[in-house]
């Protein structure tokens, strides 16, 4: 069972905000990893660092989950629980969180579950499943493409 636990990342809704990058087994993070993936996230910038730890933490919500997101990527796990990740971000930012960096993601070999209420971002997903009274199911054809439609636009119909 530690092994499977082993295999998963995860970034809360409601998460710690850890400090110190951490790679594969709790060894020392990929510094190339790390300085890739401070790029993607456009936290270049915003970001101290003292060899693995960030010394800066007072950033903004959307900021801590970049945070957070890059020391995920850092452990270098097969799969990534990603839980409500994108409503911190700002439009432009989330907009480059389904279209680049998800399929980034994908093309490293990562599976990832990207929990999201956000319909207008659905047809990025390779499966769209819902989670209804206590049941997971999987979305296709007309229902998937239903889920796709903006909420709104649904009400007025």
């Amino acid at each position: 069972m530690e092994a499977f636990r082993a295999r998963f990342a995860s970034v809360f809704t409601d998460f710690h905000q850890f400090d110190q990058a951490m790679g594969p087994e709790g060894l020392s993070a990929d510094p190339q990893v790390i300085d890739t993936w401070l790029e993607r996230l456009q936290m270049q910038h915003k970001l101290q660092w003292e060899g693995d730890r960030v010394v800066n933490t007072q950033l903004s919500q959307g900021q801590r989950k970049r945070l957070a997101l890059l020391l995920a990527i850092a452990e270098k796990r097969d799969v990534l629980l990603l839980d409500e990740w994108a409503a911190d971000q700002d439009p432009q930012f989330r907009r480059l969180f389904y279209r680049e960096l998800l399929p980034h993601l994908k093309a490293m070999g990562k599976t990832v579950f990207a929990i999201s209420h956000d319909d207008s971002y659905f047809i990025h997903a390779d499966r769209l499943l819902e989670m209804s009274k206590g049941q997971l199911s999987e979305l296709k054809g007309e229902q998937r493409a239903r889920a796709s439609e903006d909420a709104v636009a649904q009400i007025n119909t």
